[in-house]
């Protein structure tokens, strides 16, 4: 079996070349593996959140932004023009009285017009009432990013095949969790999963503590008993809820 190195599609042992961006295959046993920065930890291809503490897996894609390029003055002065005196325009005694009745005109329609500054009340919520709090940016980051998280354990917990770690991102509430463990072994006993990736889409909030969010996963698997290549993608629609600052899924839909 060989592996793209570029976009980790799974090939057989007679392929040389991806079939899909055409990059040279290389063998499974020879793909270079690289610890975290931070802890040390595996990190998986397509990975990008360590599952072990957080850090975020730096690519050597990633190159600092150039500095920006100071230009040259575009109107530049020759040391004989800078060292030459300007010389005044003059101007004629009507020229001066026009530009001071513009000015008076200027000054009295700032004066009359201009808009007075008018102090604001606090607000006061109505009796039996809370107040309205409306999220801001920084809130609506933080639940992309924490779901974004959420979706990387799950990731992890398929590649590592560890089920305390899948089922820590379920809520105690979540419908039929025994059975959702027991297909979840089954699965990975008949395959062997060489690479997973996903999507999260459509995410907002419907509550404080609430959102609903798309999770579209690809799958690269061997078929233990057939030995083949698989593809399989699939769709699911999550309703989450956030205990104690953790978000988790407390309902899922499988769309196909």
């Amino acid at each position: 079996m060989t592996i793209c190195p570029q976009c980790q599609t799974v090939h057989g042992d007679e392929h040389s070349f991806c079939q899909r961006c055409g990059n040279p295959l290389v063998g499974e046993e020879r793909l270079p593996s690289r610890p975290c920065t931070n802890c040390g930890g595996p990190v998986y291809p397509g990975q990008n959140f360590c599952t072990e503490c957080g850090q975020r897996v730096k690519t050597s894609g990633e190159r600092p932004s150039a500095r920006p390029v100071v230009q040259d003055d575009l109107f530049y002065r020759s040391p004989a023009q800078r060292s030459r005196p300007r010389s005044a325009p003059r101007r004629s005694g009507v020229n001066k009285w026009l530009v001071g009745l513009v000015g008076l005109v200027i000054i009295a329609g700032v004066y009359f017009f201009w808009p007075k500054t008018v102090e604001r009340k606090p607000t006061v919520p109505l009796p039996g009432l809370p107040p309205i709090a409306t999220p801001g940016p920084e809130r609506a980051d933080t639940l992309a990013r924490d779901v974004e998280r959420l979706a990387e354990r799950i990731r992890a917990a398929h590649m590592k095949k560890d089920m305390n770690m899948f089922i820590s991102c379920y809520a105690p509430s979540y419908p039929n969790l025994g059975e959702l463990e027991r297909q979840t072994y089954e699965n990975w006993k008949n395959y062997d999963f060489k690479n997973v990736s996903y999507n999260i889409a459509n995410l907002r909030r419907t509550g404080p503590h609430q959102a609903v969010a798309e999770f579209i996963w690809n799958f690269q698997l061997i078929n233990n008993q057939t030995k083949a290549a698989e593809m399989y993608r699939s769709v699911i629609n999550v309703t989450l809820e956030e205990t104690d600052g953790v978000w988790k899924i407390r309902e899922s839909k499988d769309m196909g």
